[in-house]
């Protein structure tokens, strides 16, 4: 059991509003009734919306410390705890004087781990703001994160003195004084917290724990009771309950109260890992690896369970599963010494008998290099992150979708035409200078635009856009320019006649080689016709309906698929190299670049196209999606707080999985 988790720090913080009302002009007015749009949205618990109008009233008002603290407030609620620091540092550069903006950057700080730098924001706000006890608690959660117990301890009792009556002040001091082993003092706290308020079950539940280590389990689970009468649905009674049991060597109860945790609370990864060792106890074999992998689920990373689910299979003889999950530990954690020395077991159990031995070479290659290594802060914070369990007992109603989303990367943009009769504003998304000007020149007919989203209505044939263009000119009007052509290869590319859109690209070419439209479109036309390949072909390399015999190419040889994707990276240089201001073109030869594992060159071209636009959110959330893939959680969460602050919500769920 882990006892830091178990006396981990809790409290329900509050994000403290400020009103700064100081109307200056009309402009001013605007950017307020923005703010007051966006306090109305996050009454309505709609944060993304909310994030959209403050951008507004920033833009048109850049010094109004009110829209950053909205924002950032927003952000939070959002999970995007950096997004939510960098808008509190913007409120502090506009006035350095508030404490709510320290204060409120320090807790989201200590969302992501940053306690050291969430206490200095804290002593900030306390010079400010002296008496607010609130950021002593806060304080002082930060310091028993980083196990400063006795700097912790001064805190709370500086928030208790200013306000006696904190019964949150006293529970945090008893949490404090168990870490302190000074367990009859703790319970001292924890009664004086039930006294101010007998119908909070955390009380109960701490001083639970303090009588449980003073090896009074009857006292304990009696607390435990007391706590789970006032809150029915608390999975941390149960998950205490089933502690107590346990050390009790009453295996049943234990296994029943980590059930009843994990009906309550099933993504408690630490509640499943419990019952899984408690399951092995109980020579349930099948069980504990049912819980095992469950725990991998949520925490794919996490040694301890692939060895433990290692050790298991190990046990049912299973000697094939046992040896790729000693390999994934390995994979993981290559200097768990352990995993090489049961992954040659198993190995020679299987009549591996040459891997076997170079696993034992290895590991004890591994135990030599263990002995000498000196203990230092960077392997314990990699053990950290490799044996981390989920276990948020406060939050049983997760959105289990939300903890396994699917990462998709925003799709390339390309040139569409449509009867400008039909266009719509929302579809309006990218209409750069390029396009807006060549629509301009031909008065609109037909218009054409550019997105990487579907039109909602149904778009007209090839036939009924051909009669439409025919009943609006004269047939000495309708001559094969550059229009035409462009027009033509859009209709045959929505109906996926991929072969005439290229074959039509080319012939506009010839008439004019210097059009950057035809070579970035043509590049489209060419990367859906190889992704359709792709999906269509079958085992034998044969392809459904692939088009003409210089399309219906092997793909299943990666080189060959890599050459045609080289093809495809040089129409969009040349598209760039005719327009080096056409962002799209960079955004969609990045995505090219990304396909062929060119990672570096494929952020180089986002940061290109974003260096032209600014507010290119696709851009923003595919480049913090390529930093994910490279381990570089740090800018990845940064792109991807932009992207979702731009208007993506998507990636605050990102965010929220994988900036912690």
């Amino acid at each position: 059991m882990t006892k830091a988790l178990i006396l981990g720090v809790r409290y329900c913080f509050i994000l403290f509003f400020a009103l700064f009302l100081n109307v200056e002009s009309f402009g001013q007015l605007n950017a307020e009734k923005y703010i007051s749009m966006a306090r109305g949205d996050m009454q309505n618990q709609n944060y993304t919306l909310a994030i959209q109008r403050l951008n507004f009233a920033i833009k048109s008002k850049p010094y109004l410390i009110d829209a950053y603290f909205l924002r950032a407030m927003a952000k939070y609620r959002l999970g995007d705890y950096k997004g939510a620091t960098d808008d509190y540092t913007q409120c502090i550069l506009i006035n350095p004087l508030s404490a709510a903006s320290f204060q409120n950057r320090g807790i989201a700080r200590a969302q992501y781990n940053d306690n050291f730098g969430a206490i200095e924001d804290y002593k900030l706000a306390i010079k400010i703001d002296p008496l607010n006890y609130f950021i002593f608690i806060q304080k002082a959660s930060s310091e028993v994160q980083i196990e400063e117990f006795n700097d912790a301890l001064a805190s709370t009792e500086k928030a208790i003195s200013i306000n006696p009556f904190l019964g949150s002040g006293y529970v945090l001091r008893g949490i404090i004084l168990n870490h302190l082993e000074e367990y009859e003092k703790a319970i001292i706290d924890f009664n004086k917290a039930i006294e101010i308020d007998p119908t909070d079950a955390e009380p109960w539940l701490r001083k639970a724990v303090s009588k449980n280590a003073l090896l009074n389990p009857k006292g304990a689970l009696a607390d435990c009771d007391s706590a789970i009468t006032r809150d029915p649905k608390s999975s941390l009674g149960y998950f205490i309950k089933g502690n107590v049991y346990a050390d009790q060597l009453d295996y049943r109860e234990a296994e029943e109260n980590y059930a009843k945790v994990v009906e309550l609370n099933p993504n408690n990864a630490l509640a499943f890992y419990n019952r899984a060792n408690i399951r092995i106890k109980l020579d349930n074999y099948n069980g504990a690896a049912y819980d095992y992998k469950k725990v991998i689920d949520i925490n794919p990373d996490n040694i301890l369970a692939h060895f433990n689910l290692a050790l298991t299979y190990h046990k049912m003889d299973l000697y094939k599963k046992a040896e790729k999950q000693y390999s994934q530990v390995i994979k993981l954690y290559p200097e768990m010494e352990d995993a090489w020395f049961n992954r040659a077991f198993v190995r020679r159990k299987q009549g591996n008998e040459a891997g076997a031995q170079l696993d034992f070479i290895k590991g004890n290659s591994i135990r030599g290099q263990n002995r000498e290594k000196e203990y230092n802060l960077e392997t314990e914070e990699i053990l950290k992150r490799f044996t981390q369990m989920d276990a948020d007992f406060y939050h049983p109603n997760f959105n289990e979708d939300e903890q396994r989303i699917v990462i998709l990367a925003m799709p390339f943009f390309e040139i569409k035409s449509i009867d400008y009769t039909q266009v719509e504003k929302p579809h309006l998304y990218y209409n750069t200078d390029i396009i807006n000007e060549y629509n301009e020149k031909y008065k609109n007919q037909p218009f054409f635009y550019i997105s990487n989203y579907l039109l909602n209505e149904n778009v007209p044939t090839a036939e009924e856009q051909m009669a439409i263009y025919q009943s609006q000119y004269s047939a000495k009007e309708q001559i094969k320019d550059d229009r035409f052509y462009l027009w033509q290869a859009t209709i045959y590319k929505s109906e996926f006649d991929f072969n005439n859109a290229i074959a039509t690209y080319d012939t506009l070419l010839i008439n004019n080689p210097n059009s950057a439209l035809a070579y970035f479109n043509k590049a489209n036309a060419m990367l859906d016709l190889l992704e359709l390949l792709l999906k269509l072909e079958t085992g034998n390399g044969q392809f459904i309906n692939a088009g003409d015999e210089y399309h219906s190419i092997e793909l299943k040889d990666v080189e060959t698929v890599n050459i045609r994707l080289k093809e495809i990276e040089k129409l969009y240089e040349k598209a760039i190299d005719l327009e080096p201001d056409f962002y799209l073109a960079w955004f969609n030869m990045a995505i090219v670049l990304a396909e062929q594992r060119d990672f570096q060159g494929s952020l180089e071209a986002y940061t290109k196209a974003i260096k032209i636009n600014e507010d290119f959110k696709e851009a923003y959330l595919n480049r913090g999606l390529n930093y994910l893939f490279l381990d570089n959680p740090k800018k990845a969460c940064s792109d991807l707080s932009k992207a979702g602050e731009l208007g993506i919500s998507e990636a605050y769920k990102i965010i929220k999985k994988y900036c912690k």
